[in-house]
């Protein structure tokens, strides 16, 4: 199945979507397939959900990754597929046709970068999330360590319109709604 050049209705990503078995994006108007991840990316992932779910689950928040779909108002009706979403208290979904939901109003988003993906994880997709309302923090980390150092990137809702980066090493703790995690953890080493 070929992805559509140019802009499409939300309807038409739908059609796609319900067709197709890759996850696909949609962002301002545009389908984005989600390609598949490296080792490395995978590994994070694992490491952050392996460490993180009991302590959020005990704060009552739920942690879910990649394969559960988001939806943004806020975006002009973006579905977006972060790595890890957190959610504190009730989840809130929206129902979509075939019995599928969208999840909606995360607290936190975790995104794990890639050459592929880091412009658009820190562009396009970082300018759809800081639009919406209940977002707390956007975390990016660095997964491609041959051109990069273990780096995480915490952007921190410093006011209703303005986050302020932080940039994390290896010796550094990454916070998440109470629950502390070392970087060093985050990259098994």
């Amino acid at each position: 199945m070929s992805i559509p050049q140019g802009k499409i209705t939300v309807e038409e990503y739908h059609r796609y979507q319900d067709i197709s078995d890759d996850r696909l994006e949609y962002l301002n108007g545009i389908i984005k397939a989600i390609a598949g991840t490296t080792i490395e990316h995978e590994m994070i992932v694992m490491r952050l959900v392996r460490k993180l779910s009991e302590c959020l689950e005990k704060k009552g928040c739920t942690l879910v990754t990649g394969s559960m779909r988001m939806h943004s108002l806020e975006c002009d009706k973006a579905f977006l597929y972060p790595d890890i979403h957190i959610y504190y208290g009730e989840v809130k979904t929206e129902k979509l046709k075939h019995g599928a939901y969208a999840l909606v109003e995360p607290t936190i988003i975790i995104e794990v970068l890639s050459n592929a993906t880091k412009n658009y994880d820190k562009g396009d997709k970082f300018e759809c999330y800081r639009r919406i309302k209940t977002l707390k923090k956007y975390i990016m980390i660095e997964s491609n360590l041959e051109d990069n150092k273990p780096t995480v990137h915490v952007r921190n809702l410093e006011n209703e319109k303005r986050f302020i980066e932080d940039v994390l090493e290896l010796e550094n703790i990454l916070e998440v709604l109470g629950c502390e995690l070392p970087v060093k953890d985050i990259y098994g080493v």
